[in-house]
């Protein structure tokens, strides 16, 4: 008898709970709908927005002259296609020897909060190759904070990074040292950090050997 007593009692205190807040429940229940709705509604715009753009990307991918024009409207759209987009545009810019608008894509990709670090670091390797070249190709030491800033945007994160990294930072001084026409047997820098590249047990035999050649041409050249 007590047992129903309770029952009866747990169901009332339950009802009139429901009763006295029900609009509240209601106002709690088409929010989460509303919620719901903008949240799906925002998928599917998103997903149209990437195909419009992916059908444009591959469509001006091997494009006419208004190549670069076209994906300079694509990149804008900060997504998977944009960074391909502006990667498309620093090819042909690097093809045509502007550079300095290629460092500037660069810094921009490389600047982008939402990027994985994987993508980040190799777009970042790939910059500061190219624009250490880019010093040698226009006798120029205006690229060199830049190149500083890519280098140091190759994460330590990433072990098969690491001796490229070490790498670049050695071509780096040995070509601020040539554009400053600094003697290399006075390159402090360059030596010591030569010295631990050969010396280190992690960096790899394939850029040891790379940067035993350069060395070795810097001193006899």
């Amino acid at each position: 008898m007590n047992n129903v007593n309770q029952n009866n009692s747990f169901f009332l205190k339950l009802r009139n709970y429901l009763t006295n807040n029900l609009r509240n429940i209601i106002i709690i229940v088409i929010s989460l709908i509303v919620i719901l709705a903008a949240y799906q509604v925002y998928n599917y715009v998103s997903v149209q927005s990437l195909k419009k753009t992916s059908i444009k990307f591959f469509k001006n991918i091997n494009g006419s002259d208004e190549i670069l024009e076209s994906l300079d409207e694509i990149k804008d759209n900060k997504n998977i296609y944009s960074i391909l987009s502006s990667l498309k545009i620093i090819k042909e810019n690097n093809n045509n020897n502007n550079f300095a608008i290629s460092n500037e894509l660069y810094k921009e990709i490389i600047s982008l909060d939402d990027i994985e670090i994987l993508y980040k670091s190799s777009v970042a390797v790939h910059a500061s190759y190219t624009m250490i070249d880019a010093t040698y190709i226009e006798n120029t030491s205006n690229y060199f904070n830049d190149i500083s800033y890519f280098i140091e945007n190759i994460s330590d994160e990433l072990e098969n990074f690491y001796s490229i990294k070490m790498e670049l930072k050695y071509l780096l001084i040995v070509a601020e040292g040539d554009i400053n026409k600094t003697d290399y047997k006075n390159n402090n820098k360059a030596l010591d950090l030569y010295e631990n590249i050969i010396n280190s047990n992690i960096i790899s035999p394939t850029v040891k050997e790379r940067v035993k050649k350069l060395h070795e041409f810097q001193l006899y050249k």
